[in-house]
């Protein structure tokens, strides 16, 4: 991780009636008296759990280093927060290029898509006096995203970014995959009545082959007190699932992938956030739902499912899923996201895709276009190489021990 000094930078608008006050910091240690209401502010514009404080600080801690951190936070003149955006900056080398580049904190490593926590009514007066701030660093790129599907102020981002910065930047919008959500019925019979025929028939099926005379499964949301065993069984279910069909699984693709979590996981129980769930028949386990609640959404990351042959005649994964969808609907709880991907069997179960953008602001200098165009090739290059042949296709049919995602990948995939 950086060790860097923290320092405050503040400026206002010379417009006290519309004042936005900016405050800066290079850590997350000065900000620890201010993370509820960092919190409640992300909550209050529907934003999403992995721009948390606890989530933000815990990915710097893992994935920030040999990376330079700002945190800006944006307050009117009632001293009430009106936006808060943590980026950071690096230098990333492919080949003979490298780019200066500017991203928001957990754009990366982790899956994770965002919705950027700017008041809808400050969208403008935030961008501009960020850039403002941003005009005393050098960099080539900055990217807004991934966005997350359901960012209902995307297009006034967009705009404004055109609006003020076209004279100065190049303002690129790319659609970057998709998402799949699922939005919640009232109750799980209205849930059920909006899926197929034969999904509804396969899930009553399922639960009545279980139990014939009408019992539930029982699920359970880890505590405190069993968190621990808990988490290491639902890891150790999920990874055995797909070592069985020759991958890696989470936990084994993604660097640092299970510390990460255990301690994420560790901070959002204190919050009454996660959701890890247990879905037992008897004492037998089923299966694990791996999300979190914050707002009116869940938030499922991962799940892991039994491979015992004594339940080849169910559909188990179905049955994980409706569980969740159960606790979720107790909870009153209205969009549950399933994370990024097209996967049919989400689609058969009631999600919708929206797609996952991002924007790119471009500095309009030739050097700067010119790095970030033959940066851009080359990160196509090595997703195209490394990652969609290499680790998805020949890889896992050569008989060696298999290591995680490179890391430059990571890095520069998002600019591919």
């Amino acid at each position: 991780m950086c060790s860097i000094r923290h320092t405050t930078a503040i400026t206002t608008d010379k417009d006290t009636q519309n004042a936005v006050q900016i405050q800066v910091y290079n850590n997350f240690e000065q900000l620890e008296a201010f993370q509820q209401e960092w919190d409640s502010f992300v909550e209050s514009v529907s934003g999403d759990i992995f721009l948390t404080f606890d989530w933000c600080r815990i990915w710097w801690k893992y994935y920030g280093t040999k990376r330079k951190l700002k945190i800006f936070i944006f307050r009117n003149r009632a001293d009430t927060i009106v936006g808060i955006i943590p980026l950071f900056f690096e230098n990333i080398w492919l080949g003979p290029i490298f780019v200066r580049t500017v991203r928001i904190v957990a754009s990366d490593s982790t899956g994770d898509q965002i919705c950027v926590p700017i008041h809808a009514e400050y969208i403008r007066r935030v961008l501009h006096k960020l850039f403002e701030l941003l005009l005393e660093s050098k960099w080539d790129i900055l990217h807004l995203g991934p966005i997350a599907g359901l960012y209902k102020d995307y297009e006034d981002l967009k705009d404004a970014c055109e609006e003020l910065f076209a004279h100065r930047y190049l303002v690129v919008s790319e659609r970057k995959g998709v998402q799949t959500y699922f939005q919640l019925a009232d109750n799980w019979e209205k849930q059920l009545a909006k899926l197929k025929k034969g999904e509804r028939w396969d899930i009553k099926r399922s639960y009545k082959t279980l139990f014939p005379e009408g019992n539930c499964l029982v699920s359970t949301v880890a505590s405190k007190d069993n968190f621990e065993q808990t988490f290491e069984d639902f890891v150790n279910m999920h990874q055995s699932y797909w070592q069985n069909l020759g991958k890696l699984g989470h936990f084994g693709d993604w660097p640092a992938a299970q510390n990460f979590h255990h301690e994420v996981a560790t901070a959002q129980l204190r919050h009454d956030r996660l959701r890890l769930l247990e879905i037992k028949s008897g004492a037998r386990c089923l299966g694990y739902e791996y999300a979190y609640k914050f707002g009116e959404q869940y938030f499922e990351f991962l799940n892991a499912r039994s491979c015992s042959k004594e339940l080849a005649k169910i559909s188990v994964g179905r049955l994980v899923f409706s569980e969740m969808v159960k606790k979720a609907l107790n909870e009153g709880i209205r969009y549950i996201d399933s994370m990024q991907g097209k996967y049919e069997h989400k689609l058969r179960l009631g999600g919708e895709l929206f797609p996952v953008r991002s924007l790119y602001i471009i500095q309009n200098r030739l050097s700067s276009k010119i790095r970030v165009s033959i940066f851009r090739v080359l990160a196509q290059y090595l997703n195209l190489c490394y990652y969609r042949i290499w680790f998805n296709r020949i890889a896992p049919k050569l008989p060696f021990k298999r290591k995680p995602l490179w890391k430059i990948w990571i890095r520069s995939n998002v600019f591919s």
